[in-house]
């Protein structure tokens, strides 16, 4: 049973728990021609160098040893596209045994989705996570260990970007650069915190995620008559920072705020609180690397060329003047001297006013769609209570509550049917009404844009049942027999 993922990594509950470490002589055991592992003998074919084929062997339904893996290492690309091509042919789901591997590469080989390794090496060789070394005896515990808790904390991906490492880096990086997609479909929509510890975190897959559903779902507000861009802060959400209330008291205009930000490039200020804009954190030293100036750069160029403004104001520090001949080329009036008296001054000659009530509307929209791809129609809503605590009324019915912890917008009847309507975020169930959480087994399709922690609809034959939160990413949902796919908020009754 699937218990936790993150990644390709994950956890899971058979007759016994994986990630595990393997002890050898306990665990594995070679009796005359025979091994046994963990009780289970293991029948070997021929096995073929790694340079001919490579044969999985089978040690029970959906645990698989693979062989020839410290061969396969040599070349971290091979290796990787053979990974990846098991996983495509035995399912995301099955138990891999990586056997006989370094500690050192536990990290990065459990984030690429082995899960059982064994402390063979250790008897032969010492390794610590710089790689081969000299009396360290017992790393091998230290390390699974490390991973593990890594997992947990939801920072595996963290720790492997941190590993001084070469072989490990260049899975990473390879595995960024071609599978990107596929990382993304298991990795949760919501974490309770991101640290980009490296220029490797503009590479992650959330982050990655983040700028591609920009550029696909992103509009600016109607009220977006006037464009400011500025830094972002340390405390999250940048609304709350000393730096942004006293920008927002010299601010004389009703202006659409967009903050530029490494790692993530751009974040429109009404997207403020959604994973991973208010979770992130990052090293600042008041210096860009040029991967980071690169990125902006392209983020910014791409927002001014498809969302045009009658005005444009970039209040900036002056280390990033690296964006002067972009604003330049839009018109931009530039503040490089962070003079708050100046952005008052120029502001106010704006003179434009929009109502509170118009710009939380429009904003409110602004994450139905980023979030869903749809039910960004707000005409006729309401929306009661402050800021963040509202409750969003569409006619007499509630259409979405909003969850200040994750900063998402939550389903009620009324967006769950949009939701059907537009087959986005559904959840095909047996014919059942549910009573409580949905589990794996009574699911039989779901939409293929769902993610762990994802707002989603539960539906059969067309028919609205309830709705919830993911538990699990939609290929778990489809393929797992057993866990809780949903939380279930509320339902229909009949």
């Amino acid at each position: 049973m699937l218990t936790k993922r993150f990644s390709f990594a994950k956890s899971t509950e058979r007759d016994f728990k994986t990630p595990l470490l393997l002890k050898c002589g306990k665990d594995i055991i070679f009796e005359n021609s025979k091994e046994i592992i963990l009780e289970r003998e293991v029948i070997r074919e021929i096995l073929y160098p790694a340079s001919v084929g490579q044969r999985e062997i089978k040690i029970e339904e959906d645990f698989y040893l693979i062989p020839n893996i410290n061969d396969l290492l040599r070349n971290a690309r091979e290796f990787v596209d053979y990974t990846i091509k098991i996983r495509e042919k035995y399912g995301y789901g099955a138990i891999f045994y990586a056997p006989g591997v370094p500690a050192n590469l536990y990290p990065i080989l459990f984030y690429l989705g082995y899960d059982v390794f064994d402390d063979c090496m250790e008897k032969i060789k010492c390794y610590n996570l710089w790689g081969e070394s000299e009396n360290c005896k017992g790393t091998s515990d230290i390390i699974f260990q490390m991973a593990l808790n890594a997992f947990k904390e939801n920072r595996l991906r963290e720790l492997v970007e941190g590993i001084p490492d070469n072989k490990s880096q260049e899975i990473l990086r390879y595995l960024d650069l071609k599978y990107q997609e596929k990382q993304e479909m298991f990795y949760p929509s919501y974490i309770p915190s991101l640290n980009a510890v490296s220029l490797l975190s503009l590479h992650r897959p959330d982050i990655v995620r983040w700028q591609k559903r920009l550029k696909e779902r992103y509009k600016k507000p109607a009220y977006g008559k006037y464009l400011l861009l500025i830094p972002c802060s340390a405390r999250k959400p940048y609304s709350e920072s000393k730096s942004h209330k006293t920008m927002r008291k010299y601010t004389k205009s009703t202006m659409h705020e967009v903050i530029l930000t490494s790692p993530l490039g751009i974040v429109p200020r009404e997207l403020e609180m959604i994973y991973p804009a208010k979770n992130y954190d990052i090293p600042v030293i008041g210096h860009w690397y040029e991967e980071e100036k690169k990125m902006i750069r392209e983020m910014l160029s791409w927002y001014l060329e498809k969302f045009s403004y009658e005005g444009i104001i970039s209040y900036l520090p002056e280390s990033m003047k690296f964006l002067e001949d972009i604003l330049r080329a839009h018109g931009a009036t530039m503040i490089w001297d962070m003079n708050l008296e100046k952005l008052a001054e120029e502001t106010k000659k704006l003179d434009c006013r929009v109502p509170w009530h118009e710009v939380m509307k429009e904003n409110f929209s602004s994450i139905a769609r980023f979030q869903f791809s749809c039910c960004d129609d707000f005409s006729g809503v309401k929306i009661q209570g402050r800021f963040p605590r509202v409750d969003i009324k569409k006619g007499k019915s509630r259409y979405f509550g909003f969850d200040i912890k994750r900063g998402m917008l939550t389903l009620a009847e009324s967006s769950a049917r949009e939701l059907l309507k537009e087959k986005k975020y559904v959840v095909e169930i047996d014919d059942f009404y549910p009573e409580g959480d949905v589990f794996a087994v009574g699911i039989m399709n779901a939409s293929g844009e769902i993610r762990e922690g994802d707002e989603v609809a539960i539906v059969h034959n067309g028919e609205l049942r309830a709705w919830g939160i993911a538990r699990m990413n939609s290929y778990d949902m489809i393929h797992e027999k057993r866990g809780k796919a949903i939380k279930v908020r509320d339902r229909i009754r009949q």
